[in-house]
């Protein structure tokens, strides 16, 4: 079946079974369906440019919106659906779902937040907390936004989450990649590996945060594969030992997969723990795996400009 075959069919139906859920949910109860995203640079939808105020010249976020934006996080998920079974049904039914793209909830101009907020900021990490815009001060923006959300709805404001939104939201958290590739800066690939249980303590904590506050469908997403970025093989050694068949660097990637170990058995916990709750285990990195390793069966792109890897497989 090839690599994570069974994992991206499977990845596929949870895909299937949650939206339909939660399509079905909003036609009895004409309820809209809602996203709320932690995160880093894998899901910004424009966060980093709301807080640097940086300018992203053409064609970046608007010619080729909603196509090839790199920011945009319903891009992704929509890409992801089509790509993993090529089915033009797949890709209706989450067109089905009627979501607009996902507004950073740093946004001051023209937001809308009917569904869902993105609190995701590129360079995002779990630790240190306290520090923006790591996964702690993200949940502690949602927590706000959502006491304020229905208390100003009352008040005549339109375009935020009512509280009966809010629950039946599905909370989407993939972050940790800055966590790993920080650390390989100045630690050694055995300390790295030390410092992997907490940064898994830092999402479980977030996921619990949001859960007490209503929460009940999680999303999960690993981390990818941080030893084929482009980035890091450019400033990686010549030593061809510390490079797998496809030419991603072994310790990176190595890291990356006891991350997502111990990801996955939190998530298995948590599900013991919260019984009412449906928590989802997204395999991101067999799903990037295989783009980067087998890139020519989907095919490439040509732009006027560089994009990550990620992205030029992509669509």
């Amino acid at each position: 079946m090839g690599y994570g075959g069974f994992s991206q069919r499977l990845i596929c139906l949870l895909w299937i079974c949650i939206f339909i859920g939660m399509s079905k949910t909003s036609k009895c109860s004409q309820i809209r369906p809602i996203l709320i995203n932690f995160g880093d640079l894998n899901s910004d939808t424009g966060g980093i440019l709301a807080v640097t105020g940086l300018p992203i010249g053409l064609p970046l976020g608007i010619t080729f919106l909603p196509q090839f934006v790199p920011f945009a996080l319903d891009v992704q998920v929509r890409t992801f659906i089509r790509f993993r079974n090529r089915s033009r049904e797949l890709f209706s039914m989450g067109e089905s779902l009627n979501t607009s793209y996902l507004t950073p909830y740093l946004e001051s101009l023209g937001p809308n937040f009917t569904n869902g907020a993105n609190f995701a900021v590129s360079g995002s990490s779990t630790l240190p907390r306290y520090v923006p815009f790591t996964l702690d001060v993200q949940v502690s923006q949602f927590l706000r936004f959502r006491t304020r959300s229905p208390q100003l709805i009352q008040k005549g404001y339109k375009d935020l989450i009512s509280e009966e939104n809010f629950k039946n939201g599905l909370y989407i958290f993939d972050i940790g990649q800055n966590d790993l590739a920080g650390s390989f800066t100045h630690l050694s690939y055995a300390q790295v590996i030390e410092k992997i249980p907490s940064f898994i303590a830092e999402i479980k904590y977030a996921i619990w945060n949001t859960y007490q506050h209503g929460g009940k469908k999680f999303w999960v997403h690993n981390t990818g594969p941080l030893g084929c970025l482009p980035q890091k093989l450019a400033t990686a050694t010549k030593n061809a030992s510390d490079f797998d068949e496809h030419g991603c660097i072994k310790s990176f990637n190595d890291a990356a997969k006891t991350f997502n170990e111990q990801l996955r058995v939190m998530c298995e916990e948590l599900r013991s723990q919260m019984k009412d709750a449906t928590i989802v285990y997204v395999d991101i990195f067999a799903i990037k795996y295989d783009l980067i390793t087998n890139s020519a069966k989907y095919g490439t792109i040509s732009l006027p400009f560089l994009l990550h890897i990620e992205f030029q497989v992509l669509d």
